[in-house]
């Protein structure tokens, strides 16, 4: 189902991820067999079955609740993007040891943006909601046909210092894995799709027990507006501050995530 043979050699990609800026990251194009890729852009969920996300960071649709779509899509989860062989190709183009595969796929599972869509650039919540795991990896498999520039939906990793950024666009049988750290700024640019298509993926998360700083820490998912951004620039400081105090007074930290319960 995934095709090994077109991911290459994972000790000579690990200089190529580690190396890549703006955050260490690695584009791999062709990563499911076209069969499969096929068929789950088939099977993909109307916006209309799928959980919506909308509010003034975001505008999309994200479900962990895999289990009520085709089954295609826990076969590719569950049967592959977790099965040890990829992940100890992970391991080893990443560098980082004892990744964990996420069964109740916390902000992981199918995402879609239709005309509109947007994710500004964030950061990540630092840690799993129930789990004593941090974060460490994204890998995104894009399932958009016949998708051009024109019509956006661009995943932008820009550097800490909002300088820097680079564009991968969203087409059709792309992965791409990212390092989620303190430092990887990332979004998606708006999706212009006035013909009804959408921007899809599943999406998909590695945690680690260990720190990669050696130290605990939490952080929530933190915005900021891009350098063409001014009005978002001057608010999400404070929306940021104010969710970070609201988390001071959650007595279990977020646990009120929606997560993928086996049924």
């Amino acid at each position: 189902m995934i095709r090994y043979e077109q991911l290459g050699d994972p000790q000579a990609l690990r200089e190529t991820f580690r190396n890549a800026e703006p955050t260490p990251h690695l584009v791999l194009d062709g990563f499911l067999e076209p069969a499969v890729a096929e068929r789950a852009a088939e099977a993909f969920p109307t916006l209309a079955e799928m959980d919506a996300l909308n509010d003034i960071r975001q505008r999309k649709a994200q479900d962990p609740d895999i289990g009520k779509f085709h089954p295609v899509f826990s076969e590719i989860i569950f049967g592959h993007l977790h099965d040890s062989r990829l992940m100890d190709w992970i391991e080893q183009v990443s560098g980082i040891r004892h990744l964990l595969a996420d069964r109740q796929l916390y902000a992981s599972g199918l995402a879609q943006g239709g005309d509109g869509s947007e994710l500004h650039v964030h950061l990540d919540n630092s840690s799993h909601p129930v789990q004593p795991w941090y974060r460490r990896l994204n890998l995104i498999i894009y399932l958009n046909r016949d998708w051009t520039p024109e019509k956006g939906g661009q995943l932008e990793l820009w550097s800490p210092d909002m300088r820097k950024s680079v564009q991968i666009e969203p087409i059709f049988n792309r992965a791409l894995l990212f390092a989620t750290s303190k430092t990887s700024w990332h979004g998606y640019r708006r999706v212009n799709t006035p013909d009804g298509d959408s921007r899809k993926s599943i999406n998909l998360y590695y945690f680690s027990e260990a720190s990669p700083t050696g130290q605990e820490y939490y952080h929530v998912t933190t915005f900021r507006g891009r350098p063409d951004e001014p009005l978002r620039r001057l608010l999400y400081p404070l929306d940021n501050a104010l969710r970070r105090v609201a988390r001071l007074f959650r007595r279990r930290k977020d646990q009120h995530a929606v997560l993928y319960r086996n049924r």
